[in-house]
């Protein structure tokens, strides 16, 4: 299940803002994956959504666009070894999806350039071959073509990654980019009970679990295990998220890590917890991008 860890840094964004109607079928999957005795695409489907959905949240009532929030690309000559590198290459790509999913083309394409000079400082170059250059160089203000250069541009990454079983890049990467997806929804976001943000935020417990878990399984390397430790902060914060029941019997619930289908039980964040998640996170991530 390599795969359902490696796809956090963009598609984060979707399990943030997901729409009810993009929910509905990914339960309707999952479902039917439980009956095929399929537990590994119930994973899959929950972790990996279409690329359509990563996007969506651009339509969300209260987030938009805030130009202050994404890594000034001027701190990426601050970032002078591995680990640095390797955690700003993921909050750079998240950055990248940001401006993309807002139709930035300006920010688009100089964010697209940054990840391609951090690429060459993390052995990535390979990736950013002539026909890419070309398509960046020549990228229009069409929103589906800013989504598709930044959609492709990570998934040759990902393979590339994964071909030469650099798993422990993977995972500070993967760590990096999620971190910096919560860190722009989180500081956009309002609390109120009723705002579908913030329960997908308090959805993220799932994804948070699975990349815990995957740091955890890689801290033999001491950059790993350096991310790692950070992420016990917000790790306690998340254990403290509860459960309760609801009318809704088509809700997914969460058993550890486990996603059980047909439950009506959801995860619920309370206002104090909302903001000591939102403390950690800007404290972290001012520790990854040396913005202090």
């Amino acid at each position: 299940m390599r795969k359902s860890y490696l796809i956090l840094i963009f598609f984060s964004f979707s399990l943030l803002i997901f729409s009810c109607k993009k929910e509905k079928k990914t339960e309707q999957k999952a479902s039917q994956a439980i009956e095929q005795n399929d537990t590994s695409e119930v994973e899959i489907f929950y972790l990996v959504p279409s690329p359509d959905d990563i996007f969506g949240f651009a339509s969300s009532s209260d987030l938009y666009f805030n130009p202050s929030l994404p890594n000034p690309p001027e701190n990426v000559d601050k970032y002078n070894n591995t680990k640095l590198q390797e955690l700003n290459f993921g909050v750079y790509s998240a950055d990248l999806a940001y401006c993309a999913a807002f139709g930035k083309k300006e920010e688009t394409k100089l964010y697209l350039n940054v990840v391609k000079q951090l690429s060459e400082k993390i052995g990535l170059a390979e990736v950013f071959n002539e026909s890419l250059i070309s398509r960046i160089n020549n990228l229009g203000s069409n929103k589906d073509s800013l989504i598709a250069i930044s959609n492709d541009t990570y998934f040759d990454i990902i393979r590339y990654l994964e071909k030469y079983n650099r798993i422990n890049s993977l995972a500070i990467i993967a760590a990096g980019g999620w971190l910096e997806t919560m860190y722009l929804v989180i500081n956009l976001a309002s609390y109120s009970e009723n705002n579908p943000t913030i329960q997908k935020i308090a959805d993220q417990k799932i994804i948070f679990n699975n990349l815990y878990r995957f740091l955890q399984q890689n801290t033999s390397d001491p950059n790993v295990k350096a991310v790692f430790d950070e992420y016990t902060k917000l790790k306690a914060i998340f254990d403290e998220f509860e459960l309760v029941k609801v009318d809704d019997k088509h809700n997914m619930s969460v058993d550890g890590d486990k996603i059980i289908v047909g439950s009506s039980v959801k995860i619920v964040i309370n206002k104090e917890q909302f903001i000591k998640l939102h403390n950690v996170i800007n404290e972290i991530r001012a520790d990854f991008t040396l913005n202090k």
